[in-house]
């Protein structure tokens, strides 16, 4: 295998109308609502307040804490069980098939094969490297089950720096006690207020307890390289321990829930053509469809910004797409007062 998978071919017609629960599964954002309990107040530029949420007292204004995610979408126990567990449980992901990952490329015999299994499978038991694994070694050892003893240690923090206004809002992530030498990938999932009458309602699991409905998610950093490649992938060392330190630049969200296509005969990629609509319809937010669809360049303009960091138990990236064996193993949530 490859450390980078990044599929070249698209198919725009391949993002059709998509029910909410099956929406999902691409990022696996169900139930966020109900893990953002923690999300911070901030005075708009500031970042994440100093006594509320993920921050403790005496935390730096634009700091926000990690935490393990227990959502049974992003994980489960072999009776798909919410956790958390016992320690020594080991893990499963429920719905390993992104969407809509696996309409682009299911009948792709190179990725299979890449891959080494079908991309439309079922749920998979959740492993991790063997003690000393080395990446340019490839897969000659087995990897072994993880336990929710060792998945729930995750720990660490995120920083919201200053903006650049070339660059964008720089953002630091240092994740301690993750899984031990373990690829992972970092998301910015965008969260925006509701109108007064919104049709989404508050117990909906698209919004957050704040009262901040889903939109979408951009990779962490510059969407594209040079070579046409994200640069939100990041791996731990043997301790469990890595950083990521990049500047979030504004542009088009690269997904959303609803998957709802665009529509035109110049829509070959939903991706680099633009986004799909968010949940709910434009008038259910505060903001406008065209500042809704995309994220600012200074994050601190935002009502609510998930770092959502995902661990790929098959140690491939996907680009700006979350791929489709990856579990949302922990958040950081900054939520900003106007």
């Amino acid at each position: 295998m490859t450390d980078e998978t990044h599929p070249s071919k698209r198919d725009g017609a391949a993002f059709g109308q998509t029910s909410r629960r099956a929406a999902l599964g691409f990022l696996g954002t169900a139930g966020f609502a109900g893990l953002s309990s923690a999300a911070a107040s901030a005075s708009n530029g500031n970042g994440n307040g100093e006594n509320g949420g993920n921050g403790d007292a005496g935390d730096a204004k634009n700091k926000a804490h990690i935490n393990v995610l227990t959502n049974p979408n992003f994980i489960t126990n072999a009776a798909d069980d919410a956790a958390p567990f016992g320690d020594d449980t080991e893990l499963y992901d429920p719905g390993p098939v992104s969407v809509p990952l696996n309409e682009i490329i299911a009948e792709n015999e190179e990725y299979d094969a890449i891959l080494n299994r079908p991309l439309n499978d079922g749920k998979h038991q959740i492993v991790e490297p063997p003690e000393g694994y080395d990446r340019d070694d490839g897969y000659d050892e087995g990897w072994k089950p993880i336990t929710w003893g060792e998945y729930s240690e995750v720990g660490g923090h995120a920083i919201v720096g200053g903006t650049n206004p070339n660059k964008g809002t720089r953002v630091n992530i240092k994740v301690e006690d993750g899984i031990p030498n373990g690829q992972y990938t970092i998301w910015v999932v965008k969260f925006s207020a509701l109108a007064e009458d919104s049709d989404l309602d508050p117990d909906d699991p698209f919004v957050t307890p704040r009262g901040n409905a889903l939109v979408g998610f951009h990779n962490l950093g510059p969407k594209f390289d040079s070579d046409g490649e994200s640069e939100n992938d990041f791996t731990v060392d043997g301790d469990g321990d890595g950083e990521i330190k990049l500047f979030q630049e504004g542009g088009e969200l690269s997904g959303v829930p609803g998957f709802r296509p665009l529509k035109g005969e110049d829509i070959d990629d939903p991706v680099e053509d633009g986004p799909v609509p968010f949940v709910g319809e434009a008038d259910d937010y505060e903001q406008n469809a065209e500042d809704l669809i995309r994220i600012d360049n200074d994050l601190r303009e935002e009502d609510e910004i998930h770092f959502v960091g995902a661990y790929h138990y098959d140690d491939q990236t996907w680009g700006v797409y979350p791929g489709p064996w990856h579990v949302n193993h922990f958040s950081a949530v900054f939520a900003f007062d106007a």
